[in-house]
C-alpha cells in the first residue's frame, strides 16, 4: 500500500554512507511505522549540498543500503538551485507534507534543513505540531569512547585508514571501492 494511503514515517538526511547513526533513524521509523501502521519512507537527496564528488556512497549505494536497513521507500529530491533555495517551511510543506505524506518525521538531533540549513530540530517540532505529524528526534550514536557516529567522523577514519574505527561506525565492513578510494588518497 503507498504512502499516499497509510501515510509515512518519514526519515529526513543525507545519509552519506548510512552509518550506524543512520541505521538508528530507519530502525525508529520502523518501530513507528508499525505501531501506527505506516510505510518507513527515507528522504534523501540525489547529490549532496556542495558536493564536489565526495560522497562516500553513490545513490545506488545508499538506496540499497537503506532498503535492507528496513526502508520502505527512498525518496530522492534533486539538490539543485530550486531546492538549495527552499525555505526550510516550503520544503516541510512541499517536500515532507505533500510528496511524502508524512505522519511522523525522525531526524537527529543536529538535523538542518531549509536554504543554507537555516531551520533546525525546533523549528521542525514546530512545523510538526502544528500540521498535527508526530515527530521523534533520535539521540546520537555513539562509539564505546563516547565519540558521536556521523558521516564527517566517519570520513575522518577513512582518511586515517584507519579501518577499525571506520567499520565501527558502520556496522559492516568498509566496502573495497570505498577502502580503495581512502588508500589512493582521496580527498
Amino acid at each position: 500500500m503507498a504512502a499516499e494511503e497509510r501515510g509515512a514515517a518519514v526519515c529526513l538526511g543525507f545519509f552519506d554512507g548510512v552509518h550506524r547513526g543512520h541505521l538508528a533513524l530507519v530502525q525508529s521509523a520502523r518501530r513507528i511505522a508499525q505501531a501506527e501502521g505506516l510505510i518507513v519512507c527515507v528522504h534523501t537527496f540525489s547529490t549532496a549540498p556542495g558536493d564536489k564528488g565526495e560522497s562516500l556512497t553513490t545513490l545506488r549505494e545508499r538506496e540499497a543500503l537503506l532498503r535492507a536497513a528496513g526502508a520502505d521507500q527512498v525518496a530522492v529530491s534533486p539538490f539543485d538551485e530550486a531546492m538549495r533555495r527552499m525555505s526550510g517551511e516550503d520544503f516541510f510543506r512541499a517536500v515532507v507534507l505533500e510528496r511524502l505524506h508524512a505522519r511522523h518525521v525522525i531526524c537527529g538531533d543536529d538535523h538542518r534543513f531549509g536554504y543554507r540549513g537555516a531551520w533546525g530540530v525546533a523549528d521542525l517540532a514546530r512545523m510538526c505540531e502544528s500540521a498535527g505529524v508526530g515527530l521523534t528526534v533520535v539521540p546520537p550514536v555513539t562509539l564505546p569512547d563516547g565519540s558521536r557516529i556521523s558521516t564527517t567522523a566517519l570520513r575522518f577514519a577513512l582518511l586515517r585508514q584507519d579501518w577499525a574505527a571506520a567499520e565501527s561506525m558502520l556496522g559492516r565492513p568498509v566496502p573495497a571501492d570505498m577502502r580503495a578510494r581512502f588508500t589512493q588518497g582521496y580527498k
